[in-house]
């Protein structure tokens, strides 16, 4: 592979695979279809429904109960939305026990790209919580591999495998680096999965301290009495294949990952660079790949920002956009004013919300009660029109940034 470099990203050339998502599972706000989760994104409201309990999660995942017991929360909603994307992708209908016992099947061209950014110390919390005492699997639901432990086992995915967490940057860094393992050769698809169960009193006080929580909810991202996020449980997969391997098992795409950028600030552990500097770079980056492919004036017909909800940024967010597209204003959305922000499954669940709109044709809500402030219009600047590319912005504290391209195939 000749891999050529642009700015802060990696784009791929000709003689590369092509990367095509092949099948997505979600569960935020009580939604467990992608396509009811984009009809709300469409009317810009929120979804705000319980999550199933544990069990019913691990009935979802098709766990046996000795394996589904030594499961935390987070690891539970990862497999339950992992079953349901690789069912729907068509893949191997095998599965292993999580703790040994029986035949053992093994894909070795198949690898896991995975993350949380708050589950293993949810789990931890509650586990110290009910009784204090551990089993021999405690560590494995607190440990940073959590998640691609519970996959790679329980699905035979034996290529390569990467537990991330990049704070809320995590489910876009995932996309990325999942998709670049499939551009390179060095796997012939990748489950990419996310998930964080529901932040403690404790955590979410935590969070609070650092100014990133909202005060009140009805202010949503974007809007000019933002506070901070709303936080909420949530899990995303997406199933990445090379063209060739999709194509042998005559598996028609839902979308293309073109390219994808990821770079970090080196500024501050919580605060965002207010230029948005590296995020100006990825943008640049990201249009130009755009244009190389389509060869149009306006290639990049919807970006789905980052838009936490917390007033720096979102702001500087906004203007990094205003700056690169000038006039030519691509269409926005502003995801988590529906979701809530997942953490690290948010990235994920925006993910699955752009190939779902790539694959309708359709384009969600243009936001409404913009901050007056941002310069944006309050009505869309153009009609709505049948979306052909996307941009998907991931930003995390600590100074991470992320871009990824898709396009409709």
């Amino acid at each position: 592979m000749r891999a050529a470099i642009y700015q802060c990203g990696v784009s791929f050339h000709s003689d590369s695979s092509r990367v095509f998502i092949t099948a997505c599972g979600i569960l935020v706000g009580g939604c467990d279809s992608v396509e009811g989760l984009f009809e709300a994104l469409c009317v810009d409201m929120p979804v705000g429904g319980r999550l199933p309990e544990s069990e019913a999660l691990a009935e979802a995942a098709g766990l046996e109960v000795g394996d589904a017991g030594i499961l935390s929360r987070h690891q539970l909603l990862a497999l339950a939305v992992t079953e349901s994307a690789w069912k729907a992708a068509g893949l191997s209908p095998e599965r292993n026990r999580l703790r040994g016992e029986g035949a053992k099947h093994r894909l070795p061209a198949i690898g896991c790209v995975s993350g949380s950014s708050l589950g293993g110390l949810v789990a931890m919390e509650g586990d110290v919580t009910a009784s204090g005492k551990f089993s021999p699997y405690s560590i494995s639901r607190w440990r940073g591999n959590a998640i691609a432990a519970a996959a790679t086992v329980r699905y035979g995915l034996g290529g390569v495998d990467f537990s991330l967490n990049a704070a809320s940057a995590t489910g876009a860094q995932i996309l990325y680096l999942a998709a670049s393992l499939v551009a390179s050769g060095i796997l012939d698809a990748v489950v990419a999965v996310a998930a964080d169960a529901a932040v403690s009193p404790v955590l979410r006080s935590a969070m609070g301290r650092g100014g990133s929580v909202t005060q009140n909810s009805e202010f949503r991202p974007l809007s000019a009495g933002r506070s901070g996020m709303l936080p909420a449980e949530g899990a995303a997969c997406v199933i990445l294949e090379s063209e060739s391997h999709a194509g042998m098992r005559g598996v028609a795409p839902l979308a293309e990952w073109l390219w994808g950028g990821c770079a970090n600030e080196s500024r501050h552990l919580m605060a965002p660079d207010p230029e948005a500097r590296v995020l100006e770079e990825l943008l640049v980056a990201a249009k130009n790949r755009a244009l190389r492919r389509d060869g149009g004036e306006l290639p990049v017909d919807w970006i789905s920002l980052h838009a936490t909800g917390t007033p720096r940024f979102d702001a500087a967010e906004i203007s990094c956009v205003r700056r690169v597209f000038g006039d030519h204003l691509p269409w926005i959305s502003a995801m988590k004013r529906t979701t809530g922000h997942a953490l690290a499954a948010s990235g994920l669940l925006e993910a699955t919300l752009l190939v779902e709109g790539l694959r309708a044709g359709k384009l969600p809500a243009w936001p409404r009660n913009i901050d007056p402030s941002f310069g944006l219009p309050e009505e869309p600047p153009h009609p709505s029109q049948s979306p052909s590319t996307a941009v998907q912005i991931g930003q995390g504290m600590g100074g991470t940034v992320v871009a990824n391209v898709l396009s409709r195939v």
